[in-house]
């Protein structure tokens, strides 16, 4: 019988399941001499039933490790789509924890509850809403983690907590001198319950170091590199690739396939698919699925009558979509109002009216949207794909 593996039994334990993991097996899969925070879900069962009723921002709002050498890995509740909330999600801890966010490596926290942390109670990558609506929460996660590192110091040095204060990455002893770096204390500290978060105090904004300062974007130099992996990136043996040709209109449907055949029997071909309003090859190869798809001659059918999509009319065009919405009338909807506007304008010495329009923009990525899906022999199903509401 193989060992249990300690990785599997963290994300059991991550997930609220009770697991009975050794401190050693702990140690293993969370990299020796790593301080491993799980903010509400501490390693203790009973310490994980007591947090059940604990407040927004201590039932793990992330996943934080400092590693030995005092770099920090943190585990970001929002998704990297190149507008910035891992770089800001490392400024705002780093904040609190006293350290530089460019001693940061930013990963996705996997699904799941403890991750939500946003004040709305939801999940979500959008609306610029990632450090709005997690702002106090994760400096509370820095403020926290750095409570237990100043804790952990003062049972090593045989001091007081209150003779001891942070530089970044380094506790400081203020009348000896005498330093511990963040690495040093993350064996003794991960040993340590989570302090009551009543209890820390959060940095004055006149001093911060790295909120509202610019920094230099953390995913920037993969991106710019190649480095970056994304989801049409990553390969799992056995794999098939399936390449897509939509309808020219949305709500259109798929009718005769005339040439199926010729391409099922073109090299490569796995099978072909029709899907609503898209037909798709699956091949081994990415560029074999893709030629035979584009060579499929698809007879694409019109809406029905009774169709639940609102399909694009055969005749839309933007020029045309632009005058019915000048042309529209409706009862006025005051988005915004402020002050006497009918005086105000009544007596302004000088008027402008004037319509302004802009072009509807692709919502496009450097990313091709892709997603990839396999099915274990023990029946789950692992599913990669990029979504901003894990």
């Amino acid at each position: 019988m193989s060992a249990p593996d300690p990785v599997a039994e963290l994300h059991r334990l991550q997930a609220g399941e009770t697991v009975n993991l050794s401190r050693r097996r702990f140690l293993v899969g969370t990299a020796a001499g790593a301080l491993v925070l799980g903010f509400g879900l501490p390693t203790g069962v009973a310490r994980v039933q007591a947090a059940a009723d604990a407040q927004r921002g201590t039932q793990v709002p992330a996943f934080l490790e400092i590693r030995p050498d005092g770099t920090v890995r943190l585990l970001s509740p929002f998704m990297e789509g190149g507008q910035g909330p891992f770089t800001a999600m490392a400024q705002i801890v780093g904040e609190e924890l006293d350290v530089d966010p460019a001693h940061f490596v930013v990963d996705s926290a996997p699904p799941g509850q403890a991750y939500v942390v946003m004040e709305n109670g939801m999940r979500i990558t959008g609306g610029s809403m990632s450090v709005r609506m997690s702002y106090p929460t994760m400096r509370r996660l820095g403020a926290l983690a750095r409570a237990m590192l100043l804790q952990a110091a003062a049972q090593q040095l045989g001091v007081e907590m209150s003779e001891l204060t942070t530089t970044p990455g380094t506790v400081v002893h203020t009348t000896s001198g005498r330093t511990l770096g963040y690495g040093e204390l993350a064996k003794r500290a991960m040993d340590l319950p989570v302090p009551d978060p009543a209890t820390v105090k959060l940095r004055d904004p006149a001093q911060f170091r790295w909120i509202g300062k610019p920094v230099r974007r953390l995913d920037a130099y993969d991106k710019s590199t190649g480095k970056a992996l994304y989801c049409i990136d990553i390969s799992v043996p056995g794999m098939l690739h399936a390449a897509v040709q939509h309808a020219p209109r949305l709500g259109m449907t798929v009718g005769q396939v005339r040439n199926e055949a010729q391409v099922s029997a073109m090299k490569g071909v796995h099978s072909v698919h029709r899907l609503p309003g898209a037909v798709a090859v699956v091949a081994p190869r990415w560029w074999h699925a893709k030629r035979a798809v584009e060579a499929l001659q698809v007879e694409w059918l019109e809406p029905a009558a009774d169709s639940t999509v609102r399909a694009m009319p055969a005749d839309f065009s933007s020029d045309g979509w632009l005058q019915h919405l000048a042309d529209a009338t409706g009862p006025a909807r005051d988005e915004e109002t402020a002050g006497d506007v009918a005086s105000a304008l009544d007596n302004a010495v000088t008027t402008v009216e004037a319509s302004y329009h802009n072009q509807y923009l692709n919502h496009a990525q450097l990313e091709p949207p892709s997603a990839l899906a396999r099915f274990n022999p023990d029946g789950t199903l692992e599913v990669w794909l990029p979504n901003q509401a894990p």
